[in-house]
């Protein structure tokens, strides 16, 4: 097998032994249990053990739930236990691993035997895990009521071949940052929806204008960080009419290697040629701090600094019309339940824990700590932020409008991120656009043939 892929069901016993001796009890990982937790294993508070809960008729069935750690896990170990203490009839345990751990121990989980019954996960991977047969439908509980509350991006990527595996707290507002003054002093017209965005000439003459009205490098686009323009880049790519992937045929040949998408990474260059863009900042506050960009091409997940260090002066711009529309970003973290817990007989009580996960109140409280843009519009609707005219309207408005572009829903997905995590970092070097993709998408496809990813 090629550049570290895995057939899922080619796992041996002795990668299981492997496993096993190298990790020894997944309830022992470093790291894994979150704050105030009764033991190493990451499970709830002993508010939420079986002791704790009133002795019925039935006994409380237990609800193993993992996840990604990152900058959500302080949150889920508030709402978890709260969660936990509203139903007499389960027990959350939950633990959270880093992103290399989490994912070798779910793929691992079939052959082991102890598969989770909820994963919180990044929605890029719920393919992969589709297919390995690891993830079952929500269709039986996502009723019409809760869908149409939700953003559609929401819905879009927790949909593989038209079923739905998974739901969410949040989505990914993506878009371009400003710094009003920068732009007024040089004289560039400031749209504010996504219906008013710049064609590719007024972008240009905007880039222009900045230079020569002393602003040193006019764009950021997170080149510090060549792994991110995977998601970040994504819009720009749709618009100039490329892809990463033919979405037919699940490979990337006349998609990765067309003019199109050529066009669209060749353009990074054409920046740096121009000295619009700077190729060895290895810094990311160029926009915010340093003030030497007056546009940064970053997601939601910076505002908090933008707003503390720019105040007034930081707004959001559409992403520019390169052709073929104006397009975001979407994706983020889903919440799936398990083919484990249906086999298990705790599919409904899993779903419970989902259902409150996904309500307003919860919903409210994580995108307040993590910035993501809420996915319902009931929540939206009582956030002065995304009321129309608030600082964070546009990413409301892309998303409602259906513009989000999701990355490609494969299980090739990881390959992908890995090889154009290359290919931005080498464009940055001077590498030549054409002879990248044309090399990467061979590459591609051979790794998605082999292991049977393309449809």
């Amino acid at each position: 097998m090629r550049k570290g892929s895995i057939k899922f069901a080619a796992l041996t016993l002795l990668s299981v032994s492997l496993f096993t001796a190298g990790c020894g009890s997944s309830s022992n990982s470093e790291g894994a249990a979150p704050s105030g937790s009764a033991s190493p294993s990451g499970s709830a508070a002993p508010s939420s053990s079986a002791s704790q809960k009133p002795s019925g008729d039935k006994k409380p069935v237990t609800i193993k739930i993992w996840g990604l750690d990152g900058a959500e896990t302080a949150v889920y170990n508030e709402i978890l236990p709260e969660i936990d203490a509203k139903y007499d009839e389960f027990n959350l345990e939950f633990a959270f691993f880093p992103n290399e751990e989490f994912y070798n121990k779910l793929k691992m989980s079939p052959v082991v035997g102890d598969t989770p019954d909820i994963v919180i996960m990044d929605a890029t991977e719920l393919s992969y895990y589709i297919e390995a047969g690891v993830m079952a439908p929500l269709d039986d509980y996502m009723t019409d009521e809760i869908k149409s509350d939700m953003l559609p991006s929401i819905i879009n990527e927790g949909t593989y071949k038209g079923k739905l595996y998974a739901t969410a707290q949040f989505d990914s507002g993506m878009s371009l940052w400003g710094n009003k003054s920068m732009l007024e002093a040089a004289g560039v017209r400031i749209p504010t929806s996504y219906k008013e965005a710049w064609d590719r000439a007024e972008f240009e003459d905007a880039l222009a204008k900045l230079k020569q009205s002393g602003v040193k490098y006019p764009i950021y686009i997170r080149q510090n960080s060549p792994k991110t323009l995977y998601y970040t880049y994504t819009p720009i790519v749709k618009s100039f009419g490329g892809d990463m992937l033919n979405r037919e045929t699940g490979l990337t040949d006349g998609k990765l290697n067309s003019k199109e998408t050529i066009a669209a990474f060749d353009y990074i260059s054409w920046m740096i040629k121009n000295e619009y863009l700077n190729p060895v900042a290895d810094y990311e506050d160029g926009f915010y701090t340093r003030k030497e960009n007056a546009l940064a091409l970053i997601g939601h997940w910076k505002a908090k600094e933008h707003f503390e260090t720019l105040g007034d002066d930081a707004i959001l711009l559409p992403i520019p019309d390169f052709g073929h529309g104006v397009y975001t970003g979407s994706g983020s973290v889903i919440w799936g339940i398990t083919t484990a817990a249906q086999k298990k007989n705790v599919a409904d009580e899993s779903w419970k824990v989902l259902n409150e996960a996904i309500s307003k109140e919860y919903i409210a409280k994580m995108t307040n700590v993590n910035g993501g843009i809420p996915a319902r519009i009931s929540v939206l609707n009582e956030n002065e932020n995304y009321k129309e005219g608030g600082r964070l309207y546009l990413y409301r408005e892309q998303l409602e409008a259906g513009i989000g572009y999701l990355r490609p829903q494969t299980p090739a997905h990881n390959e992908i991120y890995n090889v154009m995590k290359g290919v931005v970092a080498n464009l940055l070097l001077g590498s030549d656009a054409a002879e990248e993709l044309t090399k990467a998408s061979k590459d591609l496809d051979e790794v998605i043939t082999e292991n049977g990813w393309n449809k």
